[in-house]
């Protein structure tokens, strides 16, 4: 049995710093129109606070606007409900999806043997031979299949590990595939969504394996509304150009760190500029990715909440994200947080806040022992999630390929509270002997266990 400290890896500890305006490329896409608050909510909220100088030794995200067109705030928007399923060529598909109650694998498969032209895919890994079958039939029936995959899924970095029978098979079946690596020395390309025929997106904290299904808590969703489908096939289109060529007889060479012990920056994600979510007088796009996108917002809308902040991360370690919930509990906040067992373990930042006072609970998912609490989400008010395979990490903003959805659709709220009520009620309150690890910068990349998450 390996050690902890040889299951996983350093997280990174790097500079962040706001890349230049140059490398901002700005997406517009039409979107509906932005929701007044309602007229009880009065006061005005403050957005997330400017941080400069070194914290822990590390520069921070800032928050900071991103460059390009002034973001498009349209007038007023009713959200409407999403209901409780979506057709897709014929296809009934359940909107959104929670591992306590569903097989997400199941909906994701009628969703592809739906599929008529094409399927782009952004994931983390491949662990299930009945995607894979599907993913063959889409290919075999003349879709065009594509597919970005983490590079530290098609060549293993870690000892005793090989890369899955799944994705061999993708590569010796001639899928049209590439791969992609994040940034720094931990980096990783941790999305996992997917657009069928340019109609439908699916996306989450779920990844294609099979752990995801029987083990872990998850969530995933669809969505068709066209803005937020195309917002998300721009930022696919922009990995695959960045992305390489699968060959197996050519490794890609490791990264050898700077001087400063760090690789080059990543360029800054492209973001869309419309801001067609209210909420509290913030206005939020629909979704966010990066590198470099998205701490900034879930901070200012943490900071709009006035009532409640319900959060389930599996990886915790974003300053500019703990600054916001210190702000929200100093203002009076009801205030929940669920981690995961194993990382609260090791991430001393995740110790903090219930040291910090945060009423906080551990769970390690459907499975006693080898589940994992997955999800990453956060639902303010009662009236805004925000979702994706964004964690809640200094990694996941700077150095890895990421995406988050912010929903205010009324019955996306009551799915995702009613979530995180069941998580919680199986959770249990974390302890001293919880997190025994010395104190000290946090020690783990997020996702460690390669097949699972």
């Amino acid at each position: 049995m390996p050690s902890a400290a040889s299951i996983f890896a350093a997280t990174i500890a790097g500079a962040l710093v706001p890349a230049p305006s140059s490398a901002l490329p700005v997406l517009s896409f039409a979107a509906p129109v932005a929701a007044e608050p309602p007229a009880f909510l009065t006061a005005s909220a403050k957005g997330a606070p400017v941080l400069d100088g070194l914290a822990s030794g590390r520069l921070v995200f800032d928050g900071a606007p991103l460059a390009g067109p002034e973001p498009t705030v349209p007038a007023s928007r009713v959200p409407a409900q999403r209901g409780d399923t979506l057709e897709f060529n014929g296809r009934t598909l359940t909107t959104r999806m929670f591992s306590d109650k569903d097989r997400i694998s199941a909906s994701l498969i009628r969703a592809i043997d739906a599929t008529r032209k094409t399927l782009d895919i952004a994931i983390y890994e491949l662990a299930i031979r009945e995607v894979y079958d599907a993913l063959k039939r889409a290919k075999d029936r003349g879709v065009r299949v594509r597919i970005v995959i983490d590079q530290s899924h098609v060549f293993i970095e870690k000892q005793g590990q090989g890369r899955t029978a799944e994705v061999q098979a993708l590569i010796d079946e001639g899928f049209d595939m590439k791969m992609l690596r994040g940034g720094d020395l931990h980096g990783i390309m941790h999305n996992k969504f997917a657009v069928f025929d340019g109609e439908l997106l699916e996306t989450g904290s779920y990844n294609w394996a099979r752990a995801a299904d029987v083990q872990h808590y998850e969530n995933a969703l669809f969505l068709n509304e066209p803005a937020r489908i195309a917002s998300y096939q721009g930022y696919w289109d922009w990995m695959w150009e960045q992305a390489k060529p699968i060959d197996l007889n050519a490794p890609p060479a490791p990264l050898v760190p700077g001087a400063d012990g760090h690789g080059p920056d990543l360029p800054s994600a492209p973001q869309d500029a419309a801001r067609p979510v209210a909420f509290n007088g913030v206005n939020l796009p629909a979704e966010s990715f990066t590198p470099k996108g998205t701490a900034g917002l879930i901070a200012s809308a943490v900071d709009a909440a006035r009532e409640e902040v319900l959060v389930a991360n599996f990886s915790f370690t974003n300053i500019t994200l703990i600054d916001a919930l210190k702000r929200a509990k100093k203002r009076g906040l009801t205030i929940r947080i669920v981690f995961d067992r194993y990382q609260y373990r090791f991430l001393k930042e995740m110790a903090d806040m219930r040291d910090l006072g945060f009423a906080v609970r551990l769970s390690d998912g459907k499975g006693p022992g080898r589940g994992v609490m997955h999800n990453k989400f956060v639902v303010l008010d009662g009236r805004l999630v925000e979702t994706g395979s964004f964690n809640w990490t200094m990694n996941g903003e700077r150095n890895n390929y990421e995406n988050a959805v912010f929903l205010d659709a009324p019955d996306d709220a009551v799915g995702y509270r009613a979530y995180f009520q069941r998580i919680w009620a199986h959770a249990r309150p974390a302890t001293d002997a919880d997190h025994p690890a010395p104190a000290g910068p946090h020690a783990l990349a997020e996702d460690f266990r390669p097949g699972q998450f």
